[in-house]
């Protein structure tokens, strides 16, 4: 497929929302990425840029936050000088930077997607089209120029922010006459989603909501950002489910669309790299050898894995603990991302405090786009906040919400960070008031408390430091750290066979390698009546050379 290129004038987009919508407006996060997943149906996008006023990027805190996730350049361009403010200088440097891409750095890109309706970029456009390019034009349909909207000679497409972003309460009431989008036909309904069921007898809820865009590129499949996104969206459907693996092929159409084969293909490329960097446990069960009928699961013994499980519990269960005070709605930044990026831990991928917080900022769009965190923007003093709330009866908010959660999960995130030959399920105490003071509040003790006295823990002195030691065979800690089936309280005991002689059990078709399992489960024996295998091509029921013969030497019957 051609490449794209991506060119934001978020000056342009972000007063074009101001002016033309009422009420709060819609998460910066979700605008790129609309935008983005427009012009990804054309091709890869290869370079996206962002220019925005040093103006609009106070007002909007969040704005950096999103162009990190969504993988774009940001280019912010002073708007003050000697005091004034001076209009305009976005267009001027998205022009120069498009130019120099067009002639000296990517002369091979073939599509150009300039999110932006000024009529200072005509020559722009001319220039893109004299070079047999095609250009698409995104913008309000209240903010295009009437010589880039009338004119086909200056662009291929205009798409209007309109359509993109429905969620918005824009002011028009109906396309414009001379609307380049008035007369295409209608696009066609989207069927229902494939949901995987599970084999057993178990009738599982269907969840069909929040819907899930597709999976835009954003970063190379290897990457830690990317490995993480992955290890959340498989978390999500196993939740969902209620189950402790997930056929590849089930994974995928649940996640993408199966009209959309190149987000596919991207989905597909970073569960190869994750299982080739271990995040992904991949198994076959049976005689099965097609690749999508692989057995998926996130590996909890994995240093990246238990690292963005921890901290996605800890932002889940903080906005949870905050909004539990008669509080709707709080400040993502203030009440969420700040506090939490204060409390030090050991080791870790995410070194230092400003990773930290870069790895926290991930995951709470992460878990935005997912739908367990849902967020507005409001505006206070001349400034734009994001606002976020959780939402009720969502897989991720149930898992984070049970009790051992964020208990479970710093055992096992310390435990992926203790070197070889160290004792992994012993934790000091002080780590519990460094890492979850913040994410429990005042009930901290008090959730630690129950966990001694459900057994999930218990305390232990190491020398003159006080701590805790983990039951791994707990239920509690069992289903936290990847046996989801317990969930919901209906794992079944295995069946009883007829009396005989005592044999080992099999390992269950879901279980996988790293998760934790207990020692009755690993020497769980039943009683079976062994049988004689008889000879491949012998004679009789048994084989063997049909029926012998009597004691006095004469033949049977």
């Amino acid at each position: 497929m051609p490449d794209v290129a991506l060119l934001i004038d978020w000056e342009n987009v972000y007063y074009t929302l101001r002016q033309h919508t009422t009420g709060p407006l819609p998460s910066t996060l979700s605008i790129l990425q609309a935008i983005l997943q427009k012009a990804a149906e054309f091709g890869p996008v290869r370079v996206k840029l962002a220019i925005f006023g040093q103006e609009v990027a106070a007002q909007d805190e969040t704005l950096l936050m999103a162009l990190e996730f969504t993988g774009m350049e940001p280019i912010a361009v002073a708007q003050r000088m000697s005091g004034r403010l001076l209009k305009g200088r976005s267009d001027a440097v998205l022009i120069t930077r498009a130019l120099k891409l067009l002639y000296k750095e990517r002369q091979d890109i073939d599509y150009w997607f300039i999110v932006s309706g000024d009529r200072d970029l005509n020559a722009l456009c001319k220039a893109i089209k004299d070079e047999d390019k095609h250009v698409y034009l995104i913008a309000g349909d209240k903010s295009l120029a009437n010589e880039l909207r009338d004119s086909p000679y200056l662009r291929d497409d205009v798409f209007l922010l309109e359509d993109l972003i429905p969620q918005a309460r824009w002011t028009r009431t109906a396309l414009r006459a001379d609307d380049t989008q008035v007369d295409k036909p209608p696009l066609p309904a989207e069927g229902p989603r494939r949901t995987p069921q599970r084999r057993s007898g178990v009738r599982v809820r269907v969840r069909a909501e929040p819907h899930v865009p597709a999976v835009v590129p954003t970063a190379s499949p290897e990457s830690d950002k990317e490995q993480r996104r992955l290890a959340v969206l498989l978390l999500d459907q196993l939740v969902a489910l209620h189950a402790r693996a997930m056929a590849r092929g089930d994974f995928v159409t649940s996640v993408v669309p199966l009209s959309q084969k190149e987000a596919s293909s991207v989905l597909e490329q970073r569960i190869d790299a994750g299982i080739d960097q271990g995040t992904v446990l991949a198994k076959l069960e049976g005689r099965a050898r097609a690749k999508a009928k692989q057995m998926l699961a996130p590996n909890m013994s994995s240093p990246l894995v238990a690292e963005t499980f921890f901290h996605l519990v800890r932002v889940l269960r903080r906005i949870d603990t905050v909004t539990s005070r008669d509080t709707r709605r709080i400040p993502a930044v203030e009440a969420v991302l700040d506090p939490l990026s204060r409390a030090d831990q050991p080791g870790g991928l995410a070194r230092g405090r400003s990773q930290r917080r870069l790895l926290l900022e991930t995951l709470f769009n992460i878990a935005e786009e997912r739908g367990a965190i849902q967020t507005e923007q409001v505006e206070r003093e001349g400034r734009q906040i994001t606002m976020c709330w959780l939402a009720e009866g969502h897989p991720l908010v149930v898992y984070a919400r049970q009790p051992a959660a964020s208990i479970v999960h710093l055992f096992n995130f310390v435990a992926s960070t203790r070197a070889r030959g160290e004792r992994i399920d012993w934790v000091n105490q002080a780590l519990f008031a460094e890492l979850l003071s913040r994410v429990e509040g005042d009930s901290l003790e008090s959730t630690m408390r129950r966990a001694v006295e459900r057994g999930v823990m218990r305390s232990e002195e190491h020398g003159k430091k006080s701590g805790f030691v983990i039951d791994p065979a707990h239920d509690e800690a069992r289903t936290i750290l990847g046996e989801f089936d317990r969930l919901n309280g209906e794992a079944r005991p295995a069946p009883a066979l007829p009396d005989g002689e005592l044999e080992e059990l099999p390992a269950p078709a879901d279980s996988m390698p790293g998760v934790p399992t207990t020692a009755t489960d690993a020497a769980a024996v039943v009683p079976r009546k062994r049988t004689r295998r008889g000879r491949r091509g012998g004679r009789g029921r048994r084989g063997g050379q049909g029926p012998k013969k009597a004691a006095t030497g004469e033949a049977a019957d």
